[in-house]
């Protein structure tokens, strides 16, 4: 079925009839026929999603990629735990089985929007330190920080609008010589980073100057950036950190089918690998339902993370076995230029078919305060960049 065709996909009343369907399921806490039942018509709910479509290749990945994190939460949520009964939060003062029945669904939806678990039983690991501010501070430097990362996101699009990469379907990274790619490859991920950011630190100020939730709720999305000198490090403590509740549950159960026992290399690598694959089935879901024939497009990017972090364990392992004392600094440095160098590498199995089928991320903030300001920052800026890197490769 292709995507002009298809049927418009209702976003709110999708989200709204699947966001209740799971939190009954959970506040209900059935035996195993109820969730059979329930988990299956959730499943066909998100199936009949797949076949619709929002008529925007951006939004139809993004959806499809929140929906298959919605598949992965219904499994790991009603089968492999039992929240009202294993999940607990810090003001919890009433078990969950103990509350009324709305309450219980509220708090069902708490635990399903929680993926990093904060104040929760099952916090992921690496979690940035929980804000103490007063309220009103906290909704001070959120709306500031939204700002910051509005002006970040604009230039990185002002960039990808001045660059025909981003404009023509029929360009790949590496048409525009060696040493341009890696600049578009960057603003690429800086969207991409920078939108996540933005509407991260206005949910922040917003739920807190409302009351709905704490500052201390609201820990930085993205670890240190500092911390990112090696691969594993980027994505372990830095940015995968609203996938880990997913990727370390369901690894680590598949451990436990397999009999492996938990701090073994076995283990460790099996969990590694599980997680990378269901981060790229995750981003599988935003295949298909921009076309259903790019499913599995996006997974060899994700799977290639795993392959990279072996590597250098193995790297690290060999230097750490020949006694040679590398300075801290030193290794740092290597190894933020590794972990660069390996993320640019590896971003055209992303990059170029996302291209290709319209999922350009130009567009994600309707008001580009930079063009109206300067309208000729972007074109100045991707033409510094142009002929910085035509002469670089003209000399190498």
């Amino acid at each position: 079925m292709s995507a002009d065709n298809r049927p418009l996909l209702p976003i709110f009343s999708f989200w709204l009839v699947s966001q209740l369907g799971h939190a009954s399921l959970l506040a209900f806490s059935l035996q195993w026929r109820g969730r059979i039942v329930g988990t299956t018509a959730l499943y066909a709910l998100m199936a009949s999603a797949y076949r619709c479509t929002t008529r925007d290749a951006q939004q139809d990945y993004s959806t499809g990629n929140t929906i298959m994190i919605q598949a992965f939460s219904i499994f790991l949520l009603n089968w492999l735990t039992n929240p009202v009964h294993e999940f607990r939060h810090e003001r919890d003062y009433v078990a969950p089985e103990e509350l009324p029945f709305l309450r219980r669904m509220w708090w069902a939806l708490c635990v399903i929007n929680s993926p990093r678990g904060v104040g929760w039983s099952y916090e992921v690991a690496n979690t940035p330190p929980r804000p103490s501010q007063p309220r009103w501070s906290f909704v001070r430097e959120k709306l500031s920080s939204a700002f910051r990362w509005f002006l970040f996101l604009d230039l990185a699009q002002s960039y990808q609008r001045s660059n025909l990469l981003f404009s023509r379907g029929n360009m790949v990274l590496l048409s525009q010589g060696h040493s341009l790619p890696t600049a578009s490859i960057l603003a690429r991920l800086c969207s991409l980073v920078g939108m996540i950011a933005m509407q991260y630190s206005l949910l922040a100020a917003i739920f807190v100057a409302f009351g709905i939730s704490l500052p201390r709720d609201w820990p930085d999305i993205y670890g240190r950036w500092s911390d990112t000198y090696t691969v594993r490090r980027f994505w372990g403590r830095t940015y995968h950190q609203m996938l880990r509740r997913l990727t370390a549950g369901i690894g680590k159960a598949f451990c436990c089918a397999l009999g492996l026992r938990p701090g073994t290399w076995a283990s460790s690598y099996t969990q590694l690998y599980a997680g990378f694959a269901i981060s790229g089935l995750i981003h599988c879901g935003g295949d298909l339902m921009v076309d259903p024939s790019l499913f599995g497009a996006s997974f060899p990017f994700y799977i290639l993370q795993a392959v990279a972090i072996t590597f250098e364990d193995a790297i690290i392992g060999i230097v750490r076995r020949s006694g040679v004392k590398v300075p801290r600094l030193l290794a740092h440095l290597i190894g933020y230029a590794w972990a660069i160098s390996w993320l640019c590498i590896c971003a055209p199995w992303s990059v170029n078919w996302s291209l290709k089928s319209g999922i350009v991320f130009t567009d994600r903030i309707p008001l580009s305060l930079i063009d109206r300001v300067t309208p000729g920052l972007g074109k100045g800026v991707a033409r510094c960049v142009y002929v910085f890197t035509t002469s670089f490769d003209a000399k190498a």
